[in-house]
């Protein structure tokens, strides 16, 4: 690959925090709140320690891969049929999230600030954009998410702080009223969200800077600290029980925001946060679906992106109403994402065990 074409790890790193920041912010509070209710941001919290433990490990198959694309490092150990499985695994955890992601971000814009506009356009519009930055590659990917993640990460500082007249932190505590269930499943839960960070793996043959575990820990904390933040925030400003209630509880802080006695409605602001992480993490979905495929004719990745794209378009025109699309998220899509992730890592692992195939050694 040429360099010219290869990104720095500051550039992966703010692609992974802005791509996870905006489910934790929009599809994972909600589910928090949920199980969690008062203890929920303690089992955030907790999620740190189990986050700590698999930055090691990623930083263990980092070195045990030399950097190097992971497929091939994959295919030389457990042949091609193997490799063409973990391909398959990868394209389809891709497609979920990705779907996952548009489907929602598109409910929370007709929801909110376009009731009028067909969804189907929003969705159409959406998914366009997201096939032409994916098209350009993930150096356009990566300078995009480097000048977003600022304004995103200040926008977020700015609700924060707005919103101080209005919070009431003693309504963190008392924590354990409902025993400690609750907070074991928050923690389960952040850690299914986090398991993103698994990504670098896939993209660490794009960087051409070498990554280093306190880079990988400072990340780990940066995904924990986004989602604290609001979840926090939420439950000092509406308290456990009615934070629990709302659907989109980061948005709702931000139509708390008011400057002096004058300046209000500024929830506007929050389209920017939005759309700016849920288009990156569209974009490097879709763009890992095609890099994996190791295709490396751009006619040919354009073709795939497109039926990609397709693909994504039909899935989420599927009628499924709000409700159904919580309650989905809430009972399956974070525990079989828990459990993928799990699995995957410990292969990674097993893997990483393994010597190089006979053939492969030749093959050198």
């Amino acid at each position: 690959m040429l360099v010219k074409n290869r990104i720095t790890t500051l550039q992966l790193y703010s692609i992974v925090i802005i791509s996870i920041a905006i489910t934790n912010h929009v599809l994972l509070i909600p589910v928090l709140l949920h199980f969690g209710r008062r203890d929920s941001w303690f089992g955030a919290a907790l999620a740190i320690i189990p986050m700590f433990f698999m930055s090691c490990l990623i930083y263990f198959l980092v070195r045990r891969t030399k950097q190097g694309e992971l497929i091939e490092w994959i295919r030389m150990r457990v042949g091609k049929w193997g490799t063409y499985f973990v391909q398959l695994i990868f394209i389809l955890i891709c497609f979920t999230h990705a779907m996952v992601t548009i489907k929602d971000v598109t409910m929370w814009t007709h929801i909110t600030y376009l009731p009028r506009t067909p969804v189907f356009l929003i969705m159409l519009l959406f998914i366009v954009f997201c096939f032409f930055a994916a098209r350009e590659g993930i150096k356009a990917i990566a300078i995009t998410s480097g000048i977003l993640l600022p304004a995103v990460v200040v926008l977020g500082y700015f609700v924060m702080g707005a919103n101080f007249q209005y919070k009431d932190y003693t309504q963190l505590t008392p924590l354990f009223t409902h025993g400690y269930g609750p907070t074991f499943i928050c923690v389960f839960l952040t850690c299914s969200a986090s398991f993103e960070i698994l990504s670098i793996l896939v993209l660490q043959h794009h960087v051409r800077t070498r990554i280093r575990l306190r880079g990988l820990i400072i990340l780990s904390t940066c995904v924990i600290g986004l989602t604290i933040g609001p979840l926090t925030g939420a439950i000092a400003i509406f308290g456990p029980f009615e934070a629990a209630d709302l659907r989109f509880p980061a948005f709702e802080q931000w139509r708390m925001v008011t400057l002096g006695k004058y300046i209000s409605h500024l929830d506007f602001l929050s389209i920017f946060q939005w759309i700016s992480g849920a288009s990156m993490r569209t974009s490097i979905l879709m763009f890992i679906s095609v890099d994996i495929m190791k295709v490396q004719k751009k006619s040919t990745r354009t073709h795939i992106l497109i039926w990609i794209s397709l693909g994504l378009l039909g899935l989420c025109m599927y009628p499924i109403s709000d409700n159904q699309m919580v309650l989905w998220l809430q009972n399956y899509y974070y525990t079989v994402m828990l459990a993928v992730g799990l699995v995957l890592l410990s292969f990674l692992l097993v893997v990483a065990m393994l010597p190089i195939r006979r053939k492969e050694k030749d093959a050198l």
